[in-house]
């Protein structure tokens, strides 16, 4: 059934981004994400003693505001010792008054206290909902009144790499889509690492597309990516993980063009100005021994751009604070607190301000030229761009905290409906000229034609959604074609109706029904561990949709003893195997090997922590079996369990038996004497209680053939609990160094069962 579908349109960009007011901010770079405002200054200087000052409250936090509907939104820490969590807040825009607080705990991350709430929520002005991206890895979807939608965990089920430094991403709505990207190591294809995108609907959270464009990553990293339509495109551009800057389709993550921008990972985050984006680092060049760039691409071309930028300067340390563009002008602050003026089209500097010392803020730009901008110690600038030389009009200093610690600055102001929001981490300001702020309505400008109708003939393939699932035996899942580009309303109906596809399933066990459009798979009832893809053709022209990633994880209870497994496979769907296990034969039976190879000497590769279900409801019991390899008679590893995000763990050098959460800074930690012997096999024993507000974690370890103590080793309560959480295995190998092989570890007989089974 052969079909040309290459269809000249010339289509508006989606009729699905009409021109919006443009007074609310709902993203932290502003409603078009180039940190320009299209009001006029609300204020030009002011006072913390009440000049200018709307109000102020004590609601502290190292982000960016975002400005929505009336309200103000934010993710801050909550708490303290064991109480000590992570929050959205929002306030009324008015008054700064608390209207809700949704909490949430930390686990399963090398950051600590200080980098907590690093991240900004993403609004979504279609819905009113809000989007949060934690520092655990959980990624929330609320409405307006602060109650959850739905949430996915993204360490858990997709193999998050928390990274360090508050190198944590934050989220942007495109459409239909809320897009977030992070480092991941998962299974199959993904289990190798790479800095991924993940675009999920924003209404359901199913997956629609992942994206991987880049190569090794060098870094973890934060920057955002923007969306805008570009040559007829419209395009997510991505700076990476792997120091190279992307154009990619927004709306199915395949690549259009590159560019060589960094041998380090890339921070700041992009702005689109017409065709021209513009990208900005502080790390190592190439061909040059210069530190830092700031660079202009024309991003409507396709393939390797790296030789072919508009302008770019080597030298400016950017790699921070991302850029503002407006009227023209490209903002950008350097490392050392130095704001830069350049030409937007030509690269010309214009003129250069000191800031002070730490340029982490990042400047937002008036429809008037007025800039506001904070520097890390604890100053916020009101500045004018006066053409060829840049004007102070306010310059305020926080005061410091308990007379002892600088208030910092470190996310951006949101300008919205005449006031100024800014949050530093004593407090949320709001800055405006009398009570009710005197903002006009403003517009944003119509996007830019989209040149076609982009059919899969002319761009790619379609996609099959959702693109990545989690199922249970028995369960079934409808899977549908989507076309690379929705109609706009009213228009043609989308040409995939007429094809004709036929579905496969490759190591995912079950059946298709006869649907053309919509499939569903039916698991059958006692399918065990699996994983693989879901694909469909065009029947006559062999023309692919291509994949879906699936994998089946058995019902509690389950048992895994690896005897059906081949050998140096890795258990199927397990999340953040990679290369670090494989099934290996030891004592007469298959076990799961947990390398320790002197090839990869680096903590994530030494570290091992997979998980092996979805998040459960806590109240469930994890047991196996474990033994570690005698090396040298020096150095043991550490090997346990992960139980509704807590760790119950034999620490090899530490000689004692740990349960913790949030190991990076553990809000709950306590030891028990215990030293276990290399080359001997132990049982292990993991249990989590809910008991009202609290948790009861309750652990033990014996020789394995031994009789099971009746007393638990381990009895401690979290009055912060933990509710829910995957089980899993976890395994560092200590003493593992580039001219020597570390301990192996080996697990055998997993059992993950209800405390009622």
């Amino acid at each position: 059934m052969g079909m040309h579908l290459g269809l000249h349109l010339g289509l508006l960009a989606g009729l699905a981004v009409a021109p919006a007011v443009a007074n609310d901010w709902p993203s932290w770079r502003g409603p078009e994400q180039t940190g320009l405002s299209r009001e006029k200054a609300p204020v030009t200087e002011w006072s913390g003693d009440g000049k200018n000052l709307i109000w102020k409250n004590d609601i502290g936090g190292r982000t960016t505001p975002i400005v929505m509907d009336g309200r103000v939104y934010s993710i801050t820490p909550a708490g303290a010792d064991v109480h000590l969590q992570e929050r959205v807040v929002c306030v009324d825009a008015n008054t700064g008054k608390m209207l809700w607080e949704y909490r949430f705990n930390v686990f399963h991350t090398d950051m600590v206290e200080n980098r907590l709430g690093w991240t900004a929520v993403v609004g979504d002005p279609e819905t009113g909902n809000v989007y949060a991206h934690a520092t655990s890895g959980e990624f929330f979807c609320l409405d307006r009144e602060g109650k959850l939608v739905w949430k996915r965990s993204l360490t858990e089920e997709f193999g998050r790499i928390s990274g360090y430094g508050g190198r944590l991403h934050t989220p942007i709505i495109d459409e239909d889509k809320v897009i977030i990207s992070f480092m991941n190591s998962s299974w199959g294809p993904q289990g190798k690492p790479s800095h991924r995108y993940l675009a999920m609907d924003k209404k359901t959270g199913d997956v629609i597309y992942w994206a991987s464009p880049g190569g090794e990553p060098l870094d973890t990293t934060y920057s955002c990516p923007v969306v805008a339509v570009i040559g007829g495109k419209r395009m997510l551009i991505a700076p990476n993980g792997d120091g190279w800057a992307y154009g990619l389709l927004a709306r199915t993550g395949e690549t259009v063009w590159s560019y060589k921008l960094s041998k380090r990972g890339l921070n700041s985050s992009p702005v689109v100005d017409g065709n021209y984006a513009y990208f900005c680092q502080s790390e190592e060049n190439f061909g040059t021994s210069e530190m830092g760039a700031v660079v202009c691409v024309d991003a409507s071309k396709s393939g390797d751009l790296t030789e072919s930028a508009v302008w770019r300067h080597n030298g400016p340390g950017v790699g921070y604070a991302s850029p503002a563009v407006a009227n023209g002008r490209l903002y950008v602050v350097t490392n050392d607190a130095e704001l830069i003026c350049y030409d937007a089209k030509t690269g010309k500097e214009h003129w250069t301000h000191d800031l002070g010392r730490v340029g982490k803020g990042s400047p937002v730009v008036t429809a008037d030229g007025v800039i506001y901008v904070g520097e890390q110690n604890g100053f916020f600038h009101i500045l004018k761009d006066d053409g060829d030389k840049c004007t102070s009009l306010s310059v305020y200093e926080f005061p410091m905290i308990d007379r002892q610690a600088v208030d910092e600055f470190y996310g951006s102001p949101a300008v919205a409906n005449g006031r100024v929001y800014i949050q530093v981490r004593s407090g949320m300001y709001c800055l405006g000229a009398g009570d009710t702020g005197g903002a006009a309505t403003v517009t944003l400008p119509k996007a830019q034609l989209e040149e076609t109708f982009q059919n899969w003939y002319a761009d790619g393939n379609p996609r099959i959604v959702p693109a990545d699932v989690t199922l249970s035996p028995g369960a079934a899942q409808k899977f549908e074609i989507a076309p690379m580009q929705w109609p706009p309303t009213g228009g043609m109906s989308d040409p995939s109706m007429s094809m004709v596809w036929a579905w496969s399933a490759k190591g995912v066990p079950g059946a298709f029904g006869d649907e053309v459009l919509a499939t569903t798979l039916t698991v059958p009832a006692d399918a065990g561990l699996a994983a693989g893809v879901v694909s469909a053709q065009v029947t006559s022209e062999e023309r692919p949709a291509g994949t879906a990633r699936v994998r089946v994880i058995p019902n509690l209870p389950f048992t895994v003893d690896f005897e059906d497994m081949k050998p140096d496979s890795v258990p199927p769907g397990w999340i953040g195997c990679g290369k670090k296990v494989k099934i290996d034969e030891r004592d007469g039976s298959k076990v799961l090997r947990k390398l320790a190879d002197k090839q990869f000497p680096s903590p994530p590769f030494m570290r091992l922590m997979t998980f092996v279900t979805m998040p459960l409801e806590a109240g469930y019991t994890v047991e196996c079996d474990m033994a570690s390899q005698a090396k040298k008679g020096r150095f043991k590893p550490d090997m346990g369990l992960v139980n509704a995000r807590y760790q119950l763990v034999a620490m090899g050098m530490g000689k004692v038996l740990r349960v913790e959460t949030w190991t990076a800074q553990p809000r709950l930690r306590v030891d028990l004497p215990f030293e276990f012997e290399p080359d001997k096999w132990y049982t292990m024993k993991f249990s989590v209680k809910l008991e009202g507000e609290q948790a009861r974690l309750l652990g033990k370890i014996w020789p394995r053939g031994e009789e099971e103590p009746g007393a638990w080793m381990i009895d401690v309560v979290d009055p912060c609990p933990n509710r829910e959480g995957s089980a899993g295995l976890y395994c560092y190998s200590a003493g593992t160094t580039a001219s020597s092989d570390g301990p192996e570890t080996y697990f055998d007989n997993l059992k993950v069962y209800r405390d009622s089974q």
